[in-house]
């Protein structure tokens, strides 16, 4: 039974861990007894993982009362708890969505994988079993389309006894889920713009001189970085930065370089990750600039790369379809996991150089009173809960500060630390502090008052380090042909005149096309092809497909 259970089970890294389990060990303090309902009851240290009367008609009594909405295929359902799988079998039988079971006690799990039949629920492709939390917040984050159902269930008695491990389940479930809803209205924003950056920096790329930031790898063995970002705290902290500037490899935030100026200090690296606007905060001296090397993706805004910074370095992000593509026609191309942001950019690019010691300055992540940035802007209150930053309204929520409390900030923040804790445990890098005196909390992250962390003078190489990268181009030509084949496919299905699944498919094959019709691919996913949307949806594919071309001619590229 455990085999056949395993054969199915469809996480591996759970599979390998079950298979290490002695038996004897996962029978250790198991014991059953029979309800009054004549249902076999799992006990573990003599307390009980389903109800004690009658567990199926427990189960269903609490599905009633926790769901209160109808569940579709793509809803998602999370069971606490395996218990003997009632739970489990009534969620199945009762609702067409997907099933995720995390059941933190691996014994216990390998006991009942052991003597209870799952195969049928397992084969479904439905249902997904996780001992891990991380694995299972990765998974969800994988799956979970915005506006998909997710309801968290539990018996009782079950969360009672494992009350830390429930209330870490429930709340990385609801930051998975915000952090999702933000990465799509980011894509929704934003799709068309990093696809014209990309194009256009492209072009850019093979008429200049561009280096690769993965040339400097390893180069930076045992010095500091210090990553200055753009939050209010800067402030406070300008006049430590200039009085050690010997003593760190300075990487800062395009948005930050207007304080740095202004107390003449002149960063290693401007990073640049803006889609929009980088102009505004790039608008200093041609000879400031010129001392500076800058690092931008290749979905930056295209002025960054057309300004006179001392060298621009491309770094290429694994999360872009665009630079995915581009990377099987030129294997040169190392690509990494950037986190979408200037500040994970740096810290991402910062390990990956070799620097022992990586400090956060500005990085915070959260507002002061009103004040968002060190360069004086506040937030205008909308409502109670909602603030207009730039003219863009942004919900309001709080998160635990690094001095025991919680603090405001805003929603993408809240989600940006996510995105942060999950690339810090990710490179397991764990020499990183922060600075600030009221931001949020950063797990992996320790807080401590600049004039408190470790310094040394750094070896003053940087200079000469930056002389070993080589300028390259990109081979364009068969990677044009490609998408354009694939766009000429996506035509013959427009030619049949029909909206269908095959027509989604096939602009998703060409990752030009899929870059500008993410938003409209989103919206027909979540509402299940529905034919209302079928006039929009076509007009803009044909939008698309123009618009693609020009620009590909605009900046011979075809």
């Amino acid at each position: 039974m455990f085999e056949n259970n395993l054969q199915y089970l469809g996480n591996d890294s759970l599979k390998k861990r079950l298979e290490a389990i002695n038996i004897e060990d996962s029978r250790k303090d198991m014991s059953y007894c029979m309800t009054k309902s004549n249902d076999y009851l799992l006990m573990k240290n003599d307390v009980p993982l389903d109800d004690i009367d009658n567990p199926r008609a427990a189960v269903q009594s609490m599905l009633k009362e926790s769901i209160k909405n109808p569940m579709l295929p793509n809803d998602i359902i999370i069971t606490f708890g395996i218990g003997l799988c009632y739970q489990l079998d009534e969620v199945f039988n009762t609702y067409p969505s997907r099933i995720f079971i995390y059941e933190p006690d691996i014994n216990l799990l390998h006991f009942v994988l052991n003597n209870v039949d799952i195969t049928d629920h397992l084969k479904s492709g439905r249902v997904f079993i996780f001992d891990n939390l991380d694995e299972l917040t990765q998974k969800l984050s994988s799956i979970y389309i915005t506006k998909d159902k997710v309801e968290v269930i539990y018996l009782k008695n079950y969360a009672i006894v494992k009350s830390q491990d429930m209330l870490q389940l429930s709340q990385k479930v609801f930051e998975t889920c915000r952090s999702k809803t933000v990465d799509v209205n980011t894509i929704t924003r934003y799709s068309r713009y990093w696809l014209q950056n990309s194009l256009q920096n492209i072009n850019s790329i093979n008429s200049k001189t561009v280096y690769q930031i993965s040339d400097l790898d390893g180069k930076f063995l045992g010095e500091a970085a210090l990553i200055v970002g753009a939050g209010p705290s800067l402030i406070e902290n300008i006049q430590f930065i200039k009085d050690n500037r010997e003593k760190y490899v300075i990487f800062a935030v395009n948005k930050a370089l207007k304080i740095l100026a202004e107390n003449n200090i002149v960063p290693d690296f401007a990073v640049c990750a803006d889609a929009r606007f980088v102009e505004k905060t790039l608008s200093l001296p041609d000879e400031y600039l010129q001392k500076i090397n800058c690092i931008m993706m290749l979905n930056t805004d295209s002025s960054v790369i057309n300004k006179n910074f001392k060298r621009t370095f491309i770094s290429f992000s694994s999360n872009d379809g665009i630079v995915k593509r581009l990377s099987e026609y030129n294997k040169f191309i190392k690509t990494r996991e950037t986190g979408g942001s200037a500040t994970t950019a740096a810290f991402v690019n910062a390990v990956k150089m070799g620097f022992s010691r990586i400090i956060l300055t500005g990085v915070d992540l959260a507002f002061k009173d009103s004040a968002v940035y060190s360069t004086g802007e506040t937030y205008e209150a909308v409502t109670s809960n909602k603030v207009k930053i730039n003219n863009i309204t942004k919900n309001l929520t709080k998160v635990p500060s690094v001095n025991g409390n919680d603090v405001v900030t805003s929603e993408d923040y809240a989600a940006f630390i996510q995105h942060m804790e999950t690339l810090i445990k990710d490179m397991e890098f764990s020499e990183i502090y922060n600075t600030t005196s009221f931001g949020a909390k950063i797990e992996g992250v320790k807080n401590m008052p600049f004039d408190k962390i470790p310094l040394f003078s750094v070896s003053n190489t940087t200079a000469i380090v930056l002389g070993e990268a080589k300028p390259f181009k990109l081979d364009i030509k068969d990677w044009t042909q490609d998408e354009l084949l694939l766009i000429n496919n996506i035509i013959t299905y427009l030619s049949k005149g029909t909206f269908s699944p095959a027509l989604v498919s096939s602009i998703t094959k060409s990752q030009l096309m899929y870059q500008y019709m993410q938003a409209d691919i989103l919206q027909v996913l979540q509402s299940g092809m529905d034919d209302s949307l079928a006039e929009g949806f076509i007009n803009r594919t044909k939008e698309g497909i123009k618009y693609i071309v020009d620009v590909l001619q605009k900046n011979q590229l075809i």
